[in-house]
């Protein structure tokens, strides 16, 4: 089917001023220059490119075919990018065939085989092989859990709200750089970049013109924080909302602020969820470390997790409750080693935790709608956990 030229024209500009293109102007106007190469039936080569294009903005003294190579491939990576993301319901898609040099749109119904085959095989396989099954679990713990339950005043508002719940398990973030001369690719694990908006923030320690640096498709969970899901699962099975199984790279602001959610994470891959830990008194000094601070008025206290023999641990573990600037609840349960979430969870779910924590804190008239709470979790590996009440505080 022909494509009218003016949707071309519409669609040309969209990518143009998409985030994606936002911040490299040489691919915008390559991806113009190859346009109008296309509008006029005109057979470009990439010396046309080095000459017409590059060698005028200055990006190079000689007629130099090989960078004008490396930015096409990089205008094709960001056209893919571009359609993962911003442009994922766009009717028509642009690409530039590998090894040409000319621009090719195609209509919706093409769109969605294109896309499949943008990822590697195998990543498609492992991650749809792994939510499956993530998703037969949570399904098998609900069925579990049907008998009548007193009902937990941690879990009220999320089971009395008739909205949806946003549960999002922390996975560590994971980017490549690209060596485009030799088509070598490393895989990089930083404390430091948790989300792909931190990654197009971080300083830029390798040239744009011989490297690719993006988002990986390398995923995986940590067992400390599935390990506290069928715990979470009993606590919410009486829910009638649907709850949304979500990861921290697929999660954004906007989602936490307009939903109920529920975020498992560990202080290593709490990502933007430690923006919210300002309104608490409980910090996390070292993005690469297994430490917190709880702050008070006189002092500061610093706990670390500590693995001392025989595989026996002692963790720390919070769970913050907190209001979110759209009326809905934010709850994020983090810890710092290994069983402090599973630990935590024993206790937020148990039936005594009102009593418990009403006893311990005596001037707490009634239990509060938003708090926070930090316990110490002792054991060997997960068994026969210990969980000891170290700080809880309402919070406004």
């Amino acid at each position: 089917m022909n494509i009218p030229e003016v949707d071309k024209k519409k669609l040309i500009q969209k990518i143009i001023n998409s985030k994606r293109f936002s911040r490299s102007e040489i691919l915008r106007d390559l991806l113009n220059y190859l346009f109008k190469a296309h509008q006029n039936n005109e057979n470009v080569k990439a010396i046309n490119i080095a000459i017409d294009l590059l060698q005028r903005k200055g990006e190079l003294k000689e007629n130099d075919e090989t960078l004008a190579r490396v930015y096409v491939h990089k205008l094709r990576s960001k056209l893919t990018d571009f359609y993962i993301n911003e442009g994922l319901n766009e009717k028509i898609t642009l690409q530039i065939p590998k090894g040409k040099y000319e621009l090719t749109f195609q209509t919706a119904s093409q769109k969605s085989t294109k896309l499949a085959k943008s990822l590697p095989y195998k990543t498609v396989l492992y991650i749809g092989s792994g939510l499956i099954l993530l998703n037969l679990f949570i399904l098998a713990v609900f069925f579990c859990f049907s008998k009548n339950e007193k009902q937990n005043p941690i879990w009220a508002n999320y089971l009395n709200d008739k909205k949806d719940i946003n549960l999002m398990l922390s996975n560590p973030f994971f980017y490549t750089i690209r060596n485009l001369q030799t088509d070598s690719t490393l895989v990089i694990r930083s404390f430091n970049i948790n989300s792909e908006e931190e990654l197009n923030n971080s300083q830029k320690l390798f040239s744009e013109d011989k490297y690719e640096i993006k988002k990986s498709d390398i995923s995986y969970f940590a067992n400390n924080n599935i390990s506290s899901l069928p715990l979470l699962f009993k606590a919410l099975h009486k829910t009638k909302n649907n709850i949304h199984l979500k990861t921290s790279n697929n999660i954004n602001l906007d989602d936490i602020k307009n939903n109920n959610t529920i975020a498992i994470t560990s202080l290593k891959s709490i990502g933007l969820l430690g923006n919210f830990l300002d309104q608490t008194s409980i910090r996390i000094p070292n993005k690469n470390g297994l430490s917190l601070l709880l702050l008070s008025q006189n002092d500061t206290i610093k706990y670390s997790a500590i693995k001392s023999y025989d595989n026996f641990y002692t963790d720390y573990a919070f769970l913050i409750k907190i209001p979110t600037p759209k009326g809905k609840s934010l709850m994020i349960i983090s810890d710092s080693h290994s069983i402090g979430n599973k630990g935590l969870m024993e206790l937020a779910t148990s039936d005594n935790l009102e009593e418990k924590i009403l006893s311990q804190y005596q001037g707490m008239r009634k239990f509060p709608n938003y708090f926070e709470l930090l316990v110490k979790v002792t054991g060997y590996q997960e068994q026969n956990l210990t969980t000891e009440i170290i700080h809880f505080k309402a919070l406004n």
